[in-house]
């Protein structure tokens, strides 16, 4: 796909799309061309009011990359990625292209980026962002908190295993914010998501995958919440997220995510929100988690996140003969899709009636590193 995407399925997606209160992608990640696409979509809807972007990443790491590329642009978010102390799975080259063009998109005096999500692996960096403001009181639990997290990652260097936050009990960060009354706002968030990201990874170890994900959801979506009260108005807000983020109603493992709450806050005001789902067809490539910080290309053909064996949707939703990408209304086929059609692959009801659009790449590229 090229910088400028034109045709009648680009037209109606950004018809439809204008005339919304929040748009949400849900991808298969580390696919070159939607990074590109969401890339041409946010600069599409500007003119139509959209003015904020909410990615997967955790609160300040959104907050200090977007502060990166205003200094310096996709030069600073690279330097940023290369920090020892900080890394996620959404580091790649196209998605650092990506959210420098959507901040340069914006006004200076705008903060465009939103950062929903936990936080993984940059658990130093945002440690060192607290240790300058550390009160008196709260310095013995914070000298703790440090060093459960050096150790750990030096531990991880000599037999690689699990990162500090999947690992270590909540209580450790839960016990730095008892000791400190009235945080700065930067503090408050950086300390919430500390607890709360090890909160989530313990569940995940005494219960069960749903527990966690669960947990997961409803934190994204206190986040959404606490954004929207903050704001003046009504903003139009466009996400990009995992696809099972993103769907309308309960997800593909029964979770109501973060996707299942634009469409109620749009509602509220007469409004709606249009999801659409991006997806890599056949003979596609895309990036997943190699060893250490790398990234590694393999096959949409043979990549399968949920198990789903030959009915995953990659394979299901699009069309053999189809000549170049596709753009299907799913809302036309809600009809068909209704109770009793046990023929019918289950995941891909509840795609029709949870996404409004699907866009499927025909040998799209793997993003790269």
């Amino acid at each position: 796909m090229g910088d400028s995407p034109s045709g009648p399925g680009w037209d109606w997606l950004v018809q439809q799309a204008r005339g919304a209160r929040f748009t949400l992608i849900g991808e298969e990640h580390g696919v070159a061309e939607t990074a590109q696409l969401s890339t041409a979509l946010f600069k599409a809807l500007r003119e139509s009011g959209y003015s904020r972007m909410a990615i997967e990443l955790s609160p300040i790491i959104a907050q200090d990359i977007e502060a990166a590329a205003r200094r310096k642009g996709v030069q600073g978010i690279r330097d940023f990625y290369s920090s020892p102390d900080t890394w996620s799975p959404m580091y790649l080259r196209e998605e650092a292209q990506f959210i420098a063009s959507v901040v340069n998109a914006a006004p200076k005096n705008e903060r465009v980026l939103w950062g929903f999500d936990r936080e993984i692996f940059s658990d130093r960096y945002l440690i060192a962002r607290l240790e300058p403001r550390v009160p008196q009181r709260a310095r013995e639990s914070f000298a703790r908190l440090k060093e459960a997290s050096t150790n750990s990652w030096a531990q991880r260097e000599k037999n690689p295993g699990p990162p500090f936050l999947f690992t270590e009990n909540p209580a450790i960060a839960s016990d730095v914010r008892s000791a400190w009354p009235n945080p700065d706002r930067d503090s408050d968030t950086i300390l919430r998501t500390l607890e709360e990201s090890l909160a989530i990874n313990a569940v995940a170890r005494t219960g069960t995958a749903w527990d966690s994900s669960e947990r997961r959801a409803q934190w994204m979506r206190n986040a959404l919440a606490a954004r929207l009260r903050e704001e003046r108005g009504s903003p139009k807000v466009m996400m990009k997220f995992g696809y099972n983020h993103m769907i309308r109603g309960a997800n593909y493992v029964n979770i109501f995510d973060l996707g299942a709450m634009p469409d109620e806050v749009a509602a509220l005001n007469g409004g709606r929100a249009f999801h659409i789902i991006v997806l890599p067809g056949p003979g596609s490539r895309q990036a997943v988690l190699g060893p250490g910080r790398s990234f590694v290309s393999v096959s949409s053909d043979e990549f399968d996140e949920f198990r789903a064996g030959d009915q995953r949707l990659t394979r299901v939703l699009s069309n053999a003969n189809a000549t170049g990408h596709e753009v299907i209304d799913l809302r036309a086929l809600r009809p068909l899709a209704m109770r009793g059609l046990e023929s019918w692959n289950s995941d891909v009801v509840r795609t029709i009636h949870g996404y409004d659009a699907a866009v499927i790449w025909k040998g799209a590229h793997a993003s790269s590193s």
